[in-house]
C-alpha cells in the first residue's frame, strides 16, 4: 500500500497516516528503484536526512521532521505524488506518460539511464490547474485539453479515468478560488470597467453595490502581454515589455468562468482604494509578479497587443454594428433624454399640468443667439460657462457672431481645447455643431458650410461617448444619404474621420493656420514626400486623419506586399536637423500631427521609409522592392557590418565573394563599361580592400563582370541581396555605442539589433562580444545626458521578473534604438500569438 496522490483539502492531522507517508518517502529516497524521483531530488532529500539524522533503521522521529519531509516531497518533487497514465501525443512530441497530481498535469517521457543509475521521468511540459479550462473526450481514447492559451490533444487508453480525476480536482479547487479566467475578450470604453482578453486571469475582489450579473476584480496575469509605451515625447521615453500590472474594475459574469488559483502569484498587500457604488475606482495598486515559479516561466510564451496606454480605450470599435436605422437614434430622441431644456419641461409639466414645453425638434435646430447654459443637462453647473464659451466660438467660426480680432485658428484651438480639458464637453460640442447646421437660417451664406467644416475638424480630433455615438453616426449617415442635403460629401468625410478617431485615438496637434485655410477651401488632403533608401521619392496623398500605418500600407502595396504581416516590418522615420535626429513613428501617429510638430523645429524635416524587422523572406520579383532593399542594405555592407572582419587576409572563397558582390554593384548602376580602379574601391568595404593590392581587386572584379554582364540592373540588385542575405548580421539595425556599464563588453562598440537579439560587436573586427536574446529584454528607457556629456543614455533591463540586470548604453540615437527594439519585441510576441492560436483540429506540438 502506497500514498499515490494528495487530493484538495487533504490534511496530515492523523499521526498514523503521517508516519506511513513519512516512512514511504524515506524508503524511496534511499532506494534507487523509484523512478518517480529524479537524482537531484533524491540527493537533496538525503542531504536533509543527514542534517536531521534520519535513516531507514531509526525508529521514532519528531512529528515536525516528519511533516517537513512529507511537505518537501509533496511540494518540490515533480511527480512523486501523482497518478501516472500511459499517453501519447502527436508525432515527434515524445510524450509517453501523463502525470496528474494536486499541482496540475505534466507530460513525461521515460529516460533510460546507464546500468549504474536508475531510469527516470523527464518532464516535457507542466500545466497548472489555472491553465486548464476544461477537459473533454471527443472519442474513446482521445483527450482534448482546452487551456487558457492553447489546445492540447493526447491519446490514452485511460482517457475517461483521466478526465474524471482532473474534473474532480478542478471542481474542488474552484469552490474556494477567488480567481476567474476570461473565456472571451471584453474591451470597453468605460474606464470604471475592466477590459481584458481571453485567457487573462482575474482575482475577484469585494465591492459593495454591484449590479446583478457583475463582478469586480483585478487582472493578475495577462494572456496578452503588454508592450507599453512610457513617457511618450519626453526625454525619458521608453518601452516596457511583458510587465504585468493590476487594474481593477467591474465586468460581466458571462465573460469569465471560475478557475483554480494560480500557484505562482506573489501579491503585495492591497491598498484601500476609494470606491463608490457606481464603480468609480482608482487603478489598483496590486502588482502581480507573474514569474515566481518554474511553472510560470511558460507564461513568457504569450502574445501581445500594442497600445498607447496600459489598458487604453478600445479604438477598433465596430461602429457599423450599431442598429442605426430605427428612430431611437435620431437627435430629437437624444434631446428628449439628455437636453437640459427637455428635463426642465418634464419637471414643469409635473408641477403645472397641461403646460406644454418647447418641442425637442426645435431644441436641435439652429439658434441665432448665444446660449447661457449647456444643451446637455450636466449635474456640474460649472460646465455652463464652458459650454457657453464653446458655443460662442462655434458661432464666430461660422460667421454668425463678430470675430473681435480672433482668427479661425484661435477659434478652432478654443473649441478643441475646452472640449479636451473638460471630457464631458466633447458630447456637448458635437451637439452644438449639429444644432447649428440643422435647419440653418443664418443670414450669412457660408454659415452652414463652415459649420460642416468645423464638424470635419472636430471628428478628426475628438471621440464622443458611447451614449452619443449612435446618435452622432445616425446624424452623419442621414446627411450622407439625403439627396436634398447639399453637404453629402463632407458628411461622409466626417463619418470616415470619426471612425478613424475611434480606431486611432484622434489627432493631437491642433491644426495650423495653413491646414485650416485648406480645409475651409474644401481641400482635405495634401501631397507629402516620403524618401525611400537611395533617395527614391514617393509623394502620397495624405488626408486629415491619415496615420503612419496608412502610408506604410500604400508603400508596401506599391512594392507588391499584400500580406498584413509585412506591414509590421516597416516604419516611417521623422528626420530633422539634417539627419541628426531620427525618430521612428508609432504606426498610430497621424502624419499631419507629425508635420505640424516638425515644421516649427525644422522646416526641412523629411519622412523616411525603412525596413526594420526582417522576418519575412525576400521578395525579389518587384523592382521597387528590390531597389529599396538594395539601397538600404548596401551602406551597411560597405562598412563591413554584415560579417566579421578577419585579422589577416580573408580566405580565397571570401575574396571571390567580395569580388562578385562588387561586380553586381557595378552592374546595378547599369554601367556598360568595365570598372575603373576608383569604382572598384567604392564597391569593396575598406576593411577588405586594404588586404590586397588595387590591381588585384580590379583583375578579380573584371573576371566576375563577364558573368554578371548579361544581367539587367534589377537582376544584379536581386542577386546582390540574395548573396548578402546569408551574412550573419543581415537584417540588423546598427548603432554606435559610445560607452556602457558592462566590464565584459569593450566600448566604444557597435550594437546590432535583429531577430536573434541584441549583439554587441567589436568596433573594428565586428566580432560578437556579447548577445542578449529578445526574450530576455524586459524594458528600454532613454535618459537625458548627464552634465558634461553630449549623448543621452539608454537603460535596457535584461532577464526575467525575478532576476534582472540593467545595461546602460550611451549613444546618439537613443530614441531610435528604443523604438527599433520595440518593433522587434512586437514582432516576437506577435509570432508567439499566432503559434498559440491553432485551429481546433490541430494537435499541439510540444
Amino acid at each position: 500500500m502506497r500514498k499515490e496522490v494528495f487530493y484538495p483539502k487533504e490534511t496530515l492531522n492523523n499521526p498514523l497516516i503521517l508516519d506511513l507517508i513519512f516512512r514511504q518517502v524515506v524508503h524511496d529516497t534511499f532506494s534507487e528503484a523509484c523512478v518517480r524521483i529524479a537524482q537531484e531530488e533524491r540527493q537533496k532529500m538525503r542531504g536533509f536526512f543527514a542534517e536531521n539524522k534520519v535513516d531507514q533503521s531509526s525508529g521514532t522521529h519528531d512529528e515536525n521532521i516528519k511533516k517537513k519531509v512529507v511537505a518537501m516531497a509533496k511540494d518540490s518533487w515533480e511527480i512523486y505524488f501523482s497518478r501516472l497514465f500511459p499517453a501519447s501525443g502527436s508525432v515527434g512530441t515524445g510524450v509517453q506518460v501523463l502525470s496528474v497530481s494536486h499541482k496540475g498535469i505534466k507530460l513525461l517521457r521515460l529516460v533510460k539511464s546507464s546500468s549504474s543509475a536508475s531510469d527516470y521521468f523527464r518532464v516535457l511540459r507542466p500545466y497548472s490547474y489555472s491553465d486548464i479550462l476544461f477537459v473533454s473526450v471527443p472519442s474513446k481514447n482521445m483527450l482534448e485539453f482546452n487551456l487558457t492559451n492553447e489546445k492540447l490533444i493526447l491519446f490514452s487508453a485511460k482517457a475517461s479515468q483521466v478526465k474524471h480525476m482532473i474534473d474532480h480536482f478542478l471542481n474542488e479547487l474552484k469552490k474556494d478560488s477567488a480567481y476567474v479566467v476570461a473565456i472571451r475578450n471584453y474591451i470597453t470604453d468605460n474606464r470604471t470597467q475592466l477590459s481584458f482578453h481571453k485567457g487573462d486571469i482575474i482575482r475577484l475582489q469585494h465591492m459593495d453595490g454591484l449590479e446583478s450579473g457583475k463582478q469586480y476584480g483585478c487582472i493578475v496575469r495577462k494572456k496578452v502581454m503588454l508592450l507599453e509605451e512610457l513617457k511618450r515625447d519626453t526625454p525619458e521615453f521608453g518601452w516596457r515589455f511583458g510587465a504585468v500590472f493590476g487594474k481593477s474594475g467591474v465586468f460581466p459574469n458571462e465573460y469569465v468562468r471560475p478557475v483554480a488559483a494560480p500557484d505562482f502569484l506573489v501579491l503585495p498587500a492591497e491598498r484601500v482604494e476609494p470606491r463608490d457604488r457606481h464603480g468609480r475606482v482608482a487603478a489598483s495598486a496590486a502588482v502581480a509578479v507573474a514569474m515566481g515559479s518554474a511553472v510560470a516561466a511558460h507564461e513568457l510564451d504569450l502574445s501581445t497587443e500594442v497600445v498607447n496606454e496600459m489598458y487604453g480605450d478600445s479604438w477598433s470599435v465596430e461602429l457599423n454594428d450599431l442598429p442605426l436605422q430605427s428612430n431611437q437614434y435620431v437627435m430629437t430622441e437624444f434631446a428628449k433624454k439628455y437636453f437640459r431644456e427637455a428635463q426642465r419641461n418634464r419637471s414643469d409639466q409635473k408641477a403645472k399640468k397641461g403646460k406644454e414645453g418647447r418641442d425637442p425638434a426645435d431644441m436641435v435646430k439652429f439658434s441665432k443667439s448665444p446660449i447661457q447654459e449647456s444643451l446637455i443637462d450636466f449635474s456640474d453647473s460649472g460646465m455652463n460657462r464652458v459650454a457657453a464659451d464653446i458655443f460662442l466660438a462655434i458661432m464666430r467660426f461660422m460667421g454668425d457672431f463678430p470675430m473681435k480680432g480672433l482668427t479661425e485658428q484661435d477659434l478652432v484651438a478654443t473649441i478643441l481645447k475646452l472640449s479636451a480639458d473638460h471630457g464631458l464637453m466633447k458630447d456637448e460640442a458635437y451637439c452644438q455643431v449639429m444644432k447649428q447646421v440643422t435647419t440653418n437660417i443664418s443670414s450669412k451664406p457660408e454659415s452652414c458650410q463652415r459649420g460642416w467644416r468645423l464638424m470635419y475638424i472636430i471628428t478628426a480630433f475628438h471621440r464622443c461617448s458611447d451614449v452619443m455615438k449612435p446618435f452622432l453616426l445616425r446624424f452623419l449617415q442621414d446627411a450622407c444619404e439625403n439627396p436634398a442635403m447639399p453637404y453629402q460629401a463632407i458628411a461622409k468625410a466626417c463619418e470616415q474621420n470619426l471612425k478613424k478617431t475611434f480606431q486611432y485615438g484622434g489627432r493631437i496637434q491642433y491644426p495650423n493656420n495653413m491646414e485650416i485655410k485648406a480645409m475651409l477651401a474644401g481641400r482635405s488632403s495634401k501631397r507629402q514626400l516620403f524618401l525611400l533608401p537611395g533617395g527614391i521619392e514617393r509623394h502620397l496623398k495624405i488626408k486629415t486623419c491619415s496615420v503612419a500605418l496608412d502610408a506604410i500600407e500604400e508603400l508596401c502595396s506599391e512594392m507588391g506586399l499584400q500580406r498584413l504581416e509585412a506591414l509590421d516590418e516597416y516604419a516611417i522615420f521623422l528626420v530633422t536637423h539634417k539627419g541628426q535626429n531620427v525618430r521612428p513613428l508609432n504606426k498610430r501617429e497621424y502624419i499631419l500631427d507629425i508635420a505640424t510638430e516638425a515644421e516649427p523645429v525644422d522646416a526641412n524635416y523629411s519622412l523616411w521609409f525603412r525596413r526594420v524587422v526582417w522576418s519575412l523572406a525576400l521578395k525579389l520579383d518587384n523592382e521597387l522592392y528590390v531597389t529599396m532593399h538594395y539601397n538600404q542594405v548596401l551602406p551597411d555592407y560597405l562598412k563591413a557590418l554584415l560579417s566579421v572582419v578577419p585579422p589577416g587576409k580573408p580566405s580565397e572563397q571570401h575574396v571571390q565573394q567580395i569580388s562578385r558582390l562588387a561586380a553586381l554593384q557595378h552592374r546595378a548602376k547599369d554601367s556598360v563599361y568595365l570598372p575603373t580602379l576608383r569604382e572598384v574601391q567604392e564597391c569593396v568595404p575598406p576593411q577588405f580592400y586594404s588586404k590586397q593590392g588595387s590591381q588585384v581587386w580590379l583583375n578579380m572584379i573584371t573576371q566576375h563582370m563577364q558573368h554578371v554582364q548579361p544581367l539587367n540592373p534589377h537582376q544584379a540588385r536581386a542577386q546582390f541581396l540574395g548573396l548578402v542575405s546569408a551574412f550573419p548580421m543581415f537584417g540588423s539595425s546598427f548603432f554606435f555605442i559610445q560607452s556602457l556599464n558592462s566590464s565584459s563588453i569593450g566600448a566604444p562598440c557597435i550594437l546590432a539589433v535583429n531577430l536573434n537579439g541584441l549583439h554587441f560587436l567589436n568596433k573594428d573586427t565586428h566580432e560578437a562580444m556579447d548577445r542578449f536574446p529578445l526574450k530576455e529584454v524586459q524594458s528600454t528607457r532613454t535618459q537625458r545626458p548627464t552634465s558634461g556629456s553630449s549623448y543621452p543614455y539608454v537603460e535596457i533591463m535584461i532577464g526575467d521578473l525575478l532576476n534582472q540586470r540593467i545595461t546602460q548604453l550611451q549613444l546618439e540615437q537613443g530614441l531610435e534604438l528604443c523604438r527599433v527594439i520595440a518593433m522587434h519585441m512586437e514582432n516576437l510576441l506577435s509570432v508567439r500569438e499566432k503559434r498559440l492560436t491553432l485551429p481546433p483540429s490541430e494537435i499541439t506540438l510540444l
